[in-house]
Order: structure tokens, then C-alpha cells, then sequence
């Protein structure tokens, strides 16, 4: 018995073989999973790094920007750049909500223009100059900038 199917029912049978096959690369993507730990924005979290003398990385995303999320998948994800964020208080600002009165108060506070955006703080609160992110780095240019910023400049010995 031979049995005709109507275009409607192909396209859901094609829907959803497409869709698994999608949820299964996504599964065997070879991803650790493994991702900076963030604590959510919070004065309180700043004041006590602040407090505690404790750097702090800052960064500013929204879940609708592409940017962010290759951030998240690529960079924020990669052993190295985990590891060499440990000395860091991580803070992640959720954007997403762009034009909320919220928002736009911490972009004039942190003078924050888009996202993505990383801020890097010192011990006493203040921003580390240079430093500052804009748009997206893979791992290997985001380590190589903390490499080359946020390294601490030699002293020079006062003349005799």
C-alpha cells in the first residue's frame, strides 16, 4: 500500500529531522562546557572585591548579541582564559534589557557604549586604563591582551 503524504506533513517530518540533527551536533560539539564562572552585577559584589583588594573583571552582554555569545562559546569557555581569570572578582552585567532606565545608568556609570564590553578594575576600584574591551576576542588575542595590559610595570629605582 502506497502512501502519499501532503506537503504540510513533509515539512514537519523535515522540521523535526532537522531539528534533531541540530540538537545533536550541539551535543557532540567536543565543548567542555566548562565557562568563566560569573557572579551577576551587584554594587555590593564591587564593593566587597573593593574591600577584599581584589581586581575585578567587568563585562557587559546581552543575550540577543551574536558577539556575546561567540564570547561565551569561544573565549570565556577556553581553559587558559579561564585560568588566567582566577585572580579576578568576575562580574557579569546582563544588558540585555538595553534601553531600561537600569541600562542606561550603568552605561553612563561605566561609560559603556555597546556590548560587548569588558572592564578591568584594580584593587581599589578603579578602572586599569588601556585595558578596556570592546567587541570580540578568541582566546588566544584575549590572553595576549591581559598579557600585554594588565602585566605590572617595573618600578624605576628613584636617581641617586
Amino acid at each position: 500500500m502506497t502512501r502519499n503524504l501532503t506537503a504540510h506533513q513533509l515539512l514537519k517530518r523535515g522540521t523535526g529531522l532537522c531539528l534533531l540533527a541540530l540538537g545533536l551536533l550541539s551535543c557532540s560539539s567536543g565543548e567542555s562546557g566548562d565557562s568563566i564562572p560569573w557572579q551577576a552585577y551587584d554594587p555590593a559584589v564591587l564593593y566587597r572585591a573593593r574591600q577584599e583588594g581584589k581586581p575585578v573583571l567587568l563585562e557587559f552582554f546581552a543575550d540577543w548579541c551574536i558577539p556575546c555569545l561567540e564570547l561565551e562559546e569561544h573565549t570565556f569557555s577556553n581553559e587558559g582564559v579561564i585560568n588566567s581569570t582566577w585572580s579576578f572578582v568576575r562580574v557579569r552585567v546582563d544588558m540585555s534589557d538595553y534601553e531600561s532606565p537600569e541600562s542606561e545608568r550603568l552605561r553612563e556609570k561605566f561609560g559603556v557604549t555597546g556590548v560587548p564590553e569588558m572592564l578591568f578594575l584594580d584593587a581599589r576600584g578603579n578602572e586599569i586604563k588601556n585595558a578596556r574591551i570592546i567587541g570580540f576576542l578568541g582566546p588566544e588575542d584575549f590572553l595576549r591582551h591581559l598579557e600585554r595590559t594588565l602585566k605590572p610595570t617595573p618600578r624605576k629605582s628613584p636617581p641617586v
